[in-house]
């Protein structure tokens, strides 16, 4: 089966951000709250958007408003030399080189996806970017994916999306869409899915594309 479009999620399955995304926002919540997160918990943030991960780590209102900014103004700072996980920049050329559209949907700010794409000179090879101002609903809905799908006109058969959390699968599935787990970025590989990817290569067999 070869997919007209590839959709991926941003952090840990493009942009290998966890480190530095979760130290910062250990030490923000900490700093605010006077309790530091367990690790388990600041995991579960991945994928979910910042507010939304800032109160699930125990904020209330006023300490969520100190926490956003600063932990904003810090993945913008990282987003300059985080790496794209090995492989993965190769690929994005090739499938752009046969064809296949790119587009990026993501539960983050749409700055630091830009900040992440200029910096590593990715711009160009992506179609569109759904974020997080984009929808009201957020994954595991599949309204994000909807969304990208609807801006490149393309049918939920002919692409896949590519994730490393529960809600980037749910949110394929619900969607009507392939799913393939980035096992180069994911904390759990058992997770149900179309395609389970141990290597960004693979993406090129699924695709059915020429290197």
């Amino acid at each position: 089966m070869r997919y007209q479009a590839v959709l991926f999620d941003f952090d840990g399955t493009l942009f290998d951000t966890e480190h530095d995304e979760m130290t910062a926002l250990s030490a923000l919540v900490t700093q605010a709250t006077g309790v530091e997160p367990p690790k388990d918990k600041l995991l579960k943030t991945f994928g979910m958007t910042g507010p939304d991960g800032i109160r699930f780590l125990g904020c209330n209102e006023e300490q969520a408003a100190w926490v956003k900014p600063r932990w904003h103004e810090a993945s913008l700072n990282a987003l300059k030399t985080t790496p794209v996980f090995e492989g993965l920049t190769e690929v994005i050329e090739i499938l752009h080189r046969n064809g296949v559209r790119l587009g990026i949907v993501t539960s983050r700010g749409v700055s630091g996806v830009d900040m992440g794409l200029t910096s590593r000179g990715l711009t160009a090879y992506f179609d569109t970017i759904v974020s997080q101002k984009d929808t009201v609903l957020h994954k595991p809905h599949p309204d994000p994916l909807i969304e990208c799908l609807k801006r490149m006109d393309i049918t939920p058969q002919d692409a896949i999306y590519i994730g490393d959390s529960p809600g980037d699968m749910q949110a394929s599935e619900a969607a009507g869409m392939a799913s393939g787990l980035a096992l180069w970025g994911t904390h759990q590989p058992d997770l149900p899915c179309t395609y389970r990817l141990a290597h960004p290569r693979d993406i090129l067999t699924i695709c059915e594309v020429e290197e």
